[in-house]
């Protein structure tokens, strides 16, 4: 029979924190034998993060360990975004067949990261397997790995969240079966997961009603609805009062749907971009999305009554896929959110113990959410994505 063990811990000492966490994930859960760990942890113990991954492998006896830092790590007692905070769950799991792995720029001309894990994931040789994923946010931009998971032979199901720390500094770090890296990219793939299932909440609600992309010039939005792209979009900043345009481009943003002929803009059918820029001569404006003439476009905010809403949506729609308590879930949940979002703590990691129950759950605060839709893998920002599993 499969357990699954989870701990927390808010000590800063390797050891203290380790023997807490592994208490409560391995003794108290009653596991025979731990086949896999998942270990999530904040800035504060980056400077030991070798240790913590030394204590795992002498105590639990195990190799495949996958985890990495982010802003904050959350499970199903609450959240840590304030001082050090270390989460993990162990599994036993004896039909699933696992792998964990770790990968840097070892040299400046050597694999980079995406080819090493498409050779590594490729050499796994399971169909469709289920990959938590981990990558750096600093030094490795997100369509690199979209565009090798989306052409892999294996075809995985990819969720997971960008590594990173408390913002301090530009280094964040991952763990794999018998190393830990700076700057890398890390995740856990589990074959034989008879099912699972995932969603996407929004952070941010629409402002008015969408409006066509009437007009492009290269990576330029120049005009919505026919009117002057800039002229809206200072239209709308208006109505918020922003000091000045810098503001405005900060806290306004561009909401484009997953399926432009079918625009939705809650859950997972809406994708979060900045205005990164604005060009006065054309009047138009730039976002980091691929943006077609044709297209359908919303402007939105941050919103904490919105972003409740959607969260509960999203977990009354997961549970009318199955009403079954899960075995374990992973919650990949934006930076943005949280406390910074609610201006409390604990919302998310409550709604979904009143909807859902209680069950094992582990996650992080990380810099952009990912998830595989039937479009492929695709990148979401200012979202909480979770993966609910059956076994």
């Amino acid at each position: 029979m499969n357990r699954i063990g989870v701990g927390v811990s808010k000590k800063t000492n390797p050891e203290a924190a380790i023997a807490e966490v592994l208490n409560s994930a391995v003794k108290k859960a009653q596991l025979p034998e731990v086949h896999w760990v998942m270990i999530f942890f904040t800035s504060d113990h980056f400077v030991h993060a070798g240790r913590l991954h030394e204590i795992i492998r002498e105590y639990t006896n195990c190799e495949c360990i996958a985890g990495c830092s982010g802003m904050g790590v959350l499970s199903g007692e609450g959240e840590i975004t304030q001082g050090p905070g270390l989460v993990l769950m162990a599994g036993f799991t004896p039909e699933l067949r696992l792998q964990a792995l770790a990968k840097y720029q070892e040299l400046e001309y050597s694999a980079g990261v995406a080819q090493q894990l498409r050779e590594a994931l490729e050499s796994y040789g399971e169909q469709n397997p289920l990959f938590f994923f981990f990558p750096d946010i600093f030094q490795h931009p997100p369509h690199n790995f979209i565009n090798m998971f989306n052409y892999l032979k294996i075809n995985p199901s990819v969720f997971g969240g960008g590594s990173c720390n408390d913002g301090s500094q530009e280094t964040s770090i991952q763990f794999g079966p018998n190393i830990v890296t700076l700057n890398g990219a890390g995740g856990l793939a589990l074959s034989g997961v008879s099912e699972f299932h995932a969603g996407v909440t929004q952070s941010c609600a629409t402002l008015g009603e969408p409006m066509f992309v009437t007009e492009t010039k290269d990576d330029l939005i120049l005009s919505l609805d026919g009117k002057p792209a800039l002229e809206v979009f200072t239209e709308v900043a208006k109505e918020f009062q922003f000091k000045n345009m810098e503001e405005a481009a900060n806290q306004l943003l561009l909401s484009f749907p997953l399926v432009p002929e079918k625009p939705v803009f809650t859950g997972e059918g809406a994708m979060a971009r900045h205005v990164t820029g604005v060009d006065v001569t054309s009047q138009g404006i730039t976002t980091s999305q691929i943006v077609h003439q044709g297209g359908v476009v919303s402007f939105a905010y941050r919103n904490h009554k919105s972003a409740e809403i959607d969260i509960r949506a999203m977990l009354t729609r997961l549970k009318n896929k199955n009403d079954k308590l899960p075995s374990f879930g992973v919650y990949f949940n934006c930076s943005s959110r949280g406390e910074a979002l609610y201006g409390r703590t604990n919302v998310d990691t409550q709604i979904i113990r009143e909807i859902l129950g209680e069950f094992p759950l582990i996650g992080f605060f990380g810099g952009y959410e990912l998830a595989q839709m039937p479009q492929g893998v695709q990148l979401y920002t200012y979202t909480g994505v979770l993966v609910l599993v059956y076994l």
